[in-house]
């Protein structure tokens, strides 16, 4: 709970505050409304009118999957900018410090899963199948192949063999070790 709490509160924060003004509300939020229009189109043209989710159910799984995002969004935010000492972006100002605590042992890109989440909130309500399952796998291929050639190499730069031993320890999306104990690709297990 003392987790929640940190992380609503780091939303005021004025690295994250920044960050939202700076890049989600004239980029992200316009980007999302362009998919929505594409997946509206996408539906038609496939016969997926119909939807895939029943009734009103889709206003749930749609609450659910926001709420749950934006948290998880907000926690991964909280951590770089406290431990990390600093802003999760570059265009606000970026950490000072490598951050690989936390949930940053686990995922290289925790936040990737907090944002996926949330788009996704909005292919529920719209109960588009395209949106859920077309389009949003898309737009996470694309931001995981951005953060491999764009971000890593200035990780690389700025923080040196540090972030090349975490690079090699802690996976670029998938938690395996909260699954499985271990990364499947490790040898000798």
């Amino acid at each position: 709970m003392q987790a929640v709490v940190r992380s609503v509160q780091a939303f005021f924060s004025p690295a994250i505050l920044g960050m939202v003004t700076k890049v989600y509300v004239p980029v992200l939020f316009p980007l999302t409304f362009l998919i929505a229009l594409l997946a509206s189109t996408l539906d038609e043209a496939l016969g997926f009118g119909g939807g895939f989710l029943p009734g009103q159910w889709r206003w749930a799984v749609a609450g659910l999957s926001f709420v749950a995002g934006a948290l998880l969004w907000l926690m991964t935010y909280e951590q770089l900018t406290r431990m990390g000492e600093g802003s999760p972006s570059p265009t606000a100002g970026r950490t000072q410090k490598l951050v690989v605590r936390g949930i940053y042992a686990y995922s290289r890109n925790p936040s990737l899963f907090g944002k996926t989440l949330g788009v996704l909130a909005v292919g529920f309500a719209m109960n588009s199948l395209s949106f859920c399952c077309i389009l949003v796998p898309l737009l996470l291929a694309g931001s995981l192949v951005e953060k491999v050639w764009r971000q890593e190499p200035q990780l690389v730069e700025i923080f040196g063999a540090d972030y090349e031993r975490y690079r090699r320890e802690v996976p670029l999306f998938i938690p395996w070790k909260l699954f499985l104990g271990r990364s499947p690709w490790a040898s000798g297990q």
